[in-house]
């Protein structure tokens, strides 16, 4: 009977505190299905439509429910450890006799016979719940400070009083006043037990009886600080070899910065506003003014300067490529230096997903996975924006992110969390392994920044850097895919946006630069500095922002194209001429010692303008479109292309998940793409419509913006920069030139 008993007050005891953590699972369950109920929706690249949503279902359908389950099931693990936390909380202030004694309890003067005062347990429940949720709040908030974009549209685009909150956590006092509150309650919570009368007396047991460890922690703050300040020989250089040994090949350090326009750096007084870092390194390289990419989007760009090639050459014209036409490119620059002896590497966020779909070479890639499973399990995800927190490192940092993308790998190619300093750690973290594993061996490292892509959702405090705090417009936090400015409010708030997320690449940039020195491998490391296209900002009417659509004016074409070499030493100066993405391959091949075989690539050395012998080499920039993901836009409205659907029916989806342009409708992307021809003086654009095709002819010198079209005016000088564009069309196996038309062989 007495072990039945104490068995029963055992578990009297135990009822409680298992009540107050379910309290916190039931919280959290609830704000797990609000947020389903309110934030359940698909869209692809911004585009929704009843066809895509069905097929999604009936295809992901179960992977959606097993993906919700996985969810919940964390999101409960975060409850129910939070609940216990709290229990425990709780426990030391009843210990410790901070509750206030009942009326029944007798009081007494000697403090450590106080018996514990528990509350009610509807009253335990009720305060369980409500610290988890002031904890949850908290995190919640300084979430939401440090990457709103994953909130607008649950709170912002809401308006009233959401829109008022975040606000107030973005652009007011909200995170100084959430910091202190939240300090307040952690001093309360702490100190509460032990001011009370029996944590006073153990505290002055320990003062008594342990004084001792007042001088093992003494002791330990002082060698510390001694370690700290203590002198250390300079760290040698990974790439000197052993004593006698001849110096090492160069290195290569490739550093791609998406989006990023030339006129960011070359632009003296806004370079040194928005990307010093970056403006710093252009002033001691050789800073080709005039670098033109032949298609203004990642994937075939990319493919493009590694390869040496037109897209015509290697195959990939679309950000959606075949299997086939993936496997089939030529060899690139990391496998050509692999050969050599280099170790290569890449490592990127959400724009480098292109490295995960195709073979280039690299010894290791550390890129996200794109895939359409990626996606649905992205917006499965992202629904939810309670969890968000605990998994984007609120609280832990880059730390807490990288543990939220163990969990949810999903995470990695998610555009509102791209990071230029966890993108620069990461790639530090990976040369400092490979120069561990193999001293003295020369290294190609391609690091890829992607923040300054749309829709611009740079962390803290670089969204509000260069933004009017102000503004209340739909472009707040962020760029929504397909929606378009139309004030003039709007227009400057996305430039903000932009010029605020290069100034996060720059910082990227920067502490990857001074990792490279810390390493002790600046001095025989090539670096070059580019970007795979620009960014139309509004510059002028009718011609909109993005990047692919149309070859308006050059913002989207002309990149910068750094090169610092501490080998070859060139003096540093800017080049004035026209140079093109096909002409990086060979002329990093010339600086690290080797050179292709004639006729291999179209690009051309760019060593004579490096050295200084020449300011141009008269190079002719040929460009073309990509796919377009809607059927009309700033650029290439409905009369001034060839129709075919949004990306959501001209892209088909593989039995392993992969993303593809549909069979069916890969040659008219290929015969509806704009093409143009762009020498130093002039350029020439084509482009096909159902009614002819139609050609617009530029004086890029008398006329930078590009807005009098001079076609009409030069008959002479249009038949021959047309001539020239359809000479190297004619190169393009799978066209044919028929009547001024570019048409499928």
């Amino acid at each position: 009977m007495r072990r039945l008993r104490r068995l029963f007050e055992h578990t009297r005891a135990v009822v409680p505190p298992l009540l107050g953590v379910l309290s916190v699972v039931l919280l959290f369950a609830g704000l797990f299905a609000v947020d389903l109920l309110v934030g359940a929706d698909l869209r692809v690249f911004g585009v929704s439509d009843p066809a895509t949503q069905q097929m999604v279902f009936q295809r992901y359908g179960s992977l959606i429910i097993r993906h919700q389950e996985h969810v919940l099931l964390w999101f409960l693990g975060v409850a129910a450890a939070l609940g216990i936390l709290v229990q425990v909380v709780y426990k030391l202030w009843e210990r410790s006799g901070a509750w206030p004694r009942s009326k029944s309890q007798p009081s007494t003067d000697t403090p450590l016979s106080l018996p514990p005062s528990p509350w009610p347990l509807w009253r335990r429940i009720f305060v369980s719940a409500a610290v988890a949720l002031g904890f949850h709040l908290f995190i919640l908030g300084r979430s939401i400070g440090q990457r709103p974009a994953l909130y607008a549209e649950t709170l912002y685009d809401r308006g009233g009083l959401a829109r008022w909150a975040m606000l107030a956590l973005t652009h007011g006092r909200g995170q100084w006043l959430l910091s202190t509150l939240a300090a307040i309650a952690v001093l309360f919570m702490t100190l509460g037990p032990l001011l009370a009368p029996r944590g006073r007396a153990a505290l002055r047991r320990l003062w008594d009886e342990r004084r001792w460890l007042l001088g093992v922690a003494a002791a330990l703050v002082l060698g510390g600080g001694l370690w700290a300040l203590w002198p250390r020989p300079a760290s040698r250089s990974a790439a000197q070899s052993g004593p006698g040994a001849g110096p090492a090949a160069p290195s290569l350090l490739l550093i791609a910065v998406d989006s990023l326009r030339a006129d960011r750096i070359f632009e003296p007084e806004r370079g040194r506003r928005v990307v010093p870092t970056i403006r710093q390194l252009a002033e001691r390289s050789v800073r080709f003014e005039a670098a033109h990419v032949t298609v203004p989007r990642t994937f075939p760009s990319v493919v493009t300067l590694m390869t040496g090639r037109y897209p015509y050459r290697h195959g990939i014209r679309t950000m959606f490529p075949s299997l086939s036409e993936r496997e089939h490119v030529p060899p690139a620059l990391p496998a050509l230096l692999r050969e050599r002896g280099y170790h290569t590497a890449v490592v990127s966020d959400f724009c480098g997903e292109i490295f995960s779909r195709i073979d280039l070479g690299f010894d290791r890639v550390q890129v996200p996975a794109f895939d359409a499973k990626t996606i649905v399990l992205q917006r499965s995800l992202t629904v939810h924006k309670s969890f968000l927190p605990y998994l984007t490192g609120a609280l832990g940092g880059s730390a807490g992110l990288q543990a939220g993308e163990r969990l949810f790998p999903e995470l990695q190619s998610l555009a509102e969390l791209a990071d230029p300093q966890l993108l620069a750690a990461r790639a530090l973290a990976a040369l400092r392994a490979e120069t561990a594993r193999r001293p003295g061996s020369p290294f190609f490292l391609t690091v890829f920044f992607s923040t300054g892509h749309f829709p611009y959702a740079a962390p803290a405090p670089y969204y509000r850097r260069f933004a009017d705090p102000g503004y209340r417009g739909p472009f707040r936090y962020h760029k929504p895919p397909l929606l378009e400015g139309t004030s003039p409010a709007d227009i400057a708030q996305v430039r903000a946006l932009y010029d605020g997320a290069m100034a996060a690449n720059d910082a990227g940039v920067q502490t990857l630069l001074a990792g490279l020195r810390e390493l002790g491998l600046s001095d025989n490391t090539i670096v070059v500095l580019l970007a795979d296209h620009g960014e139309n900002l509004y510059d002028e009417p009718g011609r909109g922002m993005g990047h692919g659509d149309h070859l308006e004016g050059d913002h989207s074409l002309r990149v910068p194209l750094l090169i610092y070499d501490p080998v070859h030493r060139f003096t540093p100066h800017a080049v004035p001429g026209l140079v093109r993405d096909i002409d990086v391959l060979p002329t990093l091949l010339g600086l690290l010692g080797g050179a292709a075989a004639p006729g291999e690539l179209d690009g051309v050395s760019l060593l004579p303008l490096l050295r200084g012998e020449k300011s141009s080499l008269g190079l002719r920039a040929f460009a073309e479109t990509e796919l377009w993901f809607t059927p009309a836009g700033p650029g290439f409205l409905a009369d001034q292309r060839l129709p075919y659907p949004d990306v959501t029916a001209t892209t088909a989806i593989a039995a392993d998940d992969d993303i593809a342009v549909a069979e069916r409708y890969r040659e008219l992307v290929t015969v509806a793409k704009h093409r143009a021809l762009r020498t130093e003086q002039h350029k020439l654009i084509y482009r096909p419509t159902r009614d002819g095709p139609r050609y617009s002819l530029y004086d890029v010198q008398r006329d930078p913006a590009e807005l009098h079209d001079l076609s009409a005016q030069q008959p002479e000088l249009l038949a021959r920069l047309q001539a020239e564009l359809f000479q190297l069309l004619a190169k393009d196996p799978s066209v044919v030139i028929d009547g001024g038309f570019v048409l499928p062989r």
